[in-house]
């Protein structure tokens, strides 16, 4: 499967009185397209924070992303991050972290392009995540304004006339009798015509007026409504447009700048078993259009002597790009366009960026700063934006339809307090919606809901995962969650992962001990008899204090199989069993002769 998003080496810590806490200590996880993978594991073993790490949406100070890489659809989310964050050290006591407004500011403009549209979050609590002084219909409404604004100035500037076939929609919502389907039959008339949907009920309910009266009035509506000043959404279409390409150029530097940890992980045969036959390498520089591949020579490692290319190794390493082609690293080096011999060094090239002009950056930069200016006036504001916001409108309606709200013009304007919280979470999955994702990420979002209107939320996720075909990272502590919704499951303990699996093979046989531990947690009454009284299954001890984690493998204070090894030597995650990974020393080739296990 084709992976979307590859986390490698995430560290996320954050400066507290005590010391330094690391939260995420060397995460890694890979998400394939359309792929749903659970995240489990106890509270406060740093599910949540590598969500908000790969969202980038930490509290800076005191958190900050200490290393790793992101790699989204060819892109380094964490390239250009290095100084946002400066750690200055004191002393006596934690470091002090000096935040870099600018690098930050910059970095987050980045990530503004990349959330909503490319990934998107369902909050745990739907209350707090909310605007309470803000209609949710609008709220919805502000992530399409900003990620999809484009694609409304293009309906905007394509209206056209009413059809016959929007008549007889109109004739429809006219005779139907039900609210919920004239709902949905004035949605659609509005979605392609721009008519304002509460214009439309009120001539449908203006009962004193004869059918063909009705039709008549629509028919003079719609001029108005679409024959409007277009010079706004011309400008904002022309806007976007030089935005789009301005970030562009722009990560793909950055991204490219930080391709080289990548390659030496490609051609490490311990991460990539592909690259088992290639020489080492010795270095690699990454250049403006291309990255350089020196090797060494396997035959004198001793001296390190450096290999000199040759047609072969370049056809070996072009090979090896296409096996890892399905892999993590196709990610990466999804867009390497050619392998070329260098002097002294085989090139990996890049497709040319596009040429940098001087006009259109100071056009960019002059459209935007009077963009913000004519925004800063609100009464301009508002009439410059109400087309945007009522062509928003129209996809608003569809979402909230689509999430299986009933009466979503109603809903549309009422305030979070007004819901319950299974429409407030339904509210959250639009929203996350809204910019149409190609991953999801939903943190325990069934967890202050009661069990019905939890099972109405799974339900949701599993038809909206075969409607949008996006890949969802489903973060819960809910094994049976998982076993409903999930293809593949990465156990989290103590800020590191211990497992990976799919799921139904970690159902069946679970390798780490943590891993045993929580299944066995699982009380079934078709499973297992329990005598009355009797103590419930449990993992012995606590999630230890990541301020001062244990020596070794962090689990091994509550590990019934702990040896010697576990207390000083922290296991890697390795792949003992084909499509499975574990980090226990149990199942690393060295423990085979250790007596006993």
């Amino acid at each position: 499967m084709e992976p979307i998003l590859v986390v490698r080496g995430l560290k996320t810590e954050f400066t507290t009185s005590r010391g330094i806490l690391r939260a995420v200590d060397g995460v890694d996880l890979d998400i394939g397209k359309g792929e749903v993978l659970g995240l489990v594991g106890e509270s406060g073993c740093g599910k949540t924070v590598t969500a908000l790490s790969i969202m980038y949406l930490l509290a800076q100070p005191p958190g900050r992303i200490a290393g790793g890489a992101i790699w989204f659809r060819g892109l380094n989310l964490l390239a250009g991050s290095e100084e946002d964050i400066r750690v200055r050290p004191r002393s006596k006591g934690p470091p002090k972290l000096i935040p870099s407004d600018s690098h930050l500011k910059r970095h987050r403009a980045r990530m503004n392009k990349i959330r909503g549209r490319g990934l998107s979050m369902v909050f745990q609590e739907p209350m707090s995540s909310l605007n309470p002084v803000l209609r949710v219909g609008y709220q919805v409404a502000e992530v399409i304004m900003f990620q999809r604004r484009r694609e409304i100035c293009d309906r905007i500037l394509s209206r056209r006339n009413l059809t016959p076939a929007d008549l007889d929609l109109f004739r429809l919502a006219m005779a139907t009798a039900d609210p919920a389907e004239r709902e949905r039959l004035v949605v659609d008339l509005c979605a392609g015509s721009g008519l304002p949907p509460d214009k439309v009920n009120a001539l449908i309910d203006a009962s004193g007026l004869d059918i063909e009266e009705r039709i008549q009035r629509l028919q003079r509506l719609a001029p108005r409504h679409r024959f409007g000043d277009r010079t706004w959404p011309r400008f904002l279409k022309h806007l976007d447009a030089l935005e789009e390409a301005h970030f562009a150029r722009e990560w793909a530097k950055l991204s490219r700048q930080s391709v080289g940890q990548a390659a030496i992980d490609l051609f490490d045969p311990g991460k990539n078993p592909v690259a088992r036959d290639l020489p080492p390498l010795a270095s690699v520089t990454p250049r403006e259009e291309s990255l350089a591949l020196y090797f060494r020579s396997t035959a004198v490692r001793e001296k390190r002597t450096a290999l000199e290319p040759t047609e072969g190794l370049r056809a070996a390493v072009e090979q090896l790009l296409r096996d890892s082609a399905k892999g993590p690293f196709g990610v990466m080096f999804a867009d390497v366009e050619s392998v070329t011999l260098g002097k002294n060094a085989i090139e990996l090239r890049f497709p040319a960026r596009p040429p940098f002009h001087l006009g259109a950056e100071l056009d960019y930069w002059s459209r935007r700063v009077i963009y913000r200016i004519l925004l800063t006036i609100p009464l301009l504001r508002s009439q410059l934006m109400r087309p945007v916001e009522e062509e928003a409108r129209r996809d608003v309606l569809q979402l909230l339809r689509l999430v299986r709200i009933p009466e979503p013009t109603k809903v549309y304007d009422e305030y979070p307090h007004e819901l319950s919280g299974g429409m407030q979470q339904r509210v959250m999955i639009a929203m996350a919606l809204a910019g149409e994702p190609a991953l999801m990420i939903a943190d325990e979002p069934t967890t202050a809901l009661d069990v019905t209107t939890q099972a109405q939320i799974l339900w949701l996720l599993k038809d909206l995962r075969k409607r949008i075909d996006a890949a969802i990272l489903y973060i819960t502590h809910d094994l049976a969650v998982v076993a409903e919704l999930s293809d593949r499951v990465a156990v989290m303990y103590a800020g590191k992962i211990v497992e990976d699996a799919p799921v139904a093979d970690l159902f069946r046989e679970p390798l780490h001990p943590y891993a045993q531990g929580l299944l066995e947690s699982i009380v079934s009454t078709e499973t297992r008899q329990l005598e009355p009284g009797a103590m419930l299954p449990t993992i012995p001890g606590t999630v230890p204090d990541l301020l001062n984690p244990p020596s070794g493998c962090r689990f091994h204070p509550r590990c019934k199989f702990a040896f010697a090894r576990c207390q000083t030597e922290e296991p890697m995650l390795l792949s003992p069993v084909p499509n499975r990974k574990v980090a226990c020393h149990l199942y690393d080739k060295e423990a085979a002769n250790v007596p006993g296990h």
